[in-house]
C-alpha cells in the first residue's frame, strides 16, 4: 500500500467514523378533547422512537422535552411550563423509545401546538451527546401536533383512534 493511498484510507476511516453518529426518529401523536358538552381542556399523547445503529450497547438514551406554543399574546413559549428529562427505555436493538401526555388546551390558558424535543444520549464510557438536529447552542427539534383530529370523550384521558405521525423540524437557536 503506497503512502498516499494509505493517507487517503486513514482520511476515508475517520470521516465514517465522525459522522456515524447521526440517529433517526419517529413522531407520532393523538389528540383528544375531554368532554363532548362544554369545553374544558384537550390532551396530547405523543409516542416518540429514536434510532441511531451506531451506538454501542449499553447506551442510555434521555427525552427532553417541552411544550410550544402561544399564551394568548404575541409570545410563543418554547419549553413550557418548564423542560422534563425522561430516561426513554430501548424497545428493540438500536431504537428507543417513550410515549408522554399533557394537557395542550384549557379554557382562558395556554394553548399549546408541538412538542419540542432534544435527545441526550449517554454512551456506555459516560461521554454524551445531544441529537437536535443542528449545531446552533440552543436548537431543538419540534413536532406540530395542531392539525391532528381531536375527537371527544367523556373519559378523561382515553385517547381514541390511531397515532397520526408527526412532520419533525429543527429550530436553530443561538
Amino acid at each position: 500500500m503506497s503512502r498516499i493511498s494509505r493517507h487517503a484510507l486513514v482520511l476515508a476511516l475517520l470521516l465514517t467514523s465522525t459522522s456515524a453518529l447521526a440517529g433517526a426518529q419517529w413522531v407520532q401523536a393523538r389528540t383528544v378533547l375531554n368532554t363532548c358538552g362544554y369545553f374544558s381542556t384537550s390532551q396530547a399523547e405523543v409516542t416518540l422512537t429514536y434510532r441511531n445503529d451506531d451506538l454501542p450497547w449499553g447506551t442510555r438514551v434521555f427525552l427532553i422535552y417541552g411544550w410550544g406554543g402561544t399564551s394568548g399574546g404575541p409570545s410563543t413559549l418554547d419549553w413550557a411550563p418548564a423542560p422534563q428529562t425522561v430516561e426513554v427505555p430501548a424497545v428493540a436493538p438500536y431504537h428507543w423509545g417513550t410515549k408522554v401526555t399533557g394537557v395542550i388546551r384549557a379554557r382562558s390558558s395556554t394553548q399549546y401546538t408541538s412538542i419540542n424535543f432534544v435527545w441526550k444520549v449517554v454512551l456506555p464510557d459516560g461521554h454524551e451527546f445531544y441529537e437536535k438536529g443542528n449545531d446552533s447552542t440552543y436548537g431543538y427539534y419540534a413536532a406540530d401536533f395542531s392539525q391532528v383530529p381531536m375527537p371527544c370523550t367523556n373519559t378523561s384521558g382515553s385517547f381514541i383512534g390511531s397515532p397520526t405521525p408527526l412532520t419533525i423540524t429543527t429550530v436553530v437557536k443561538d
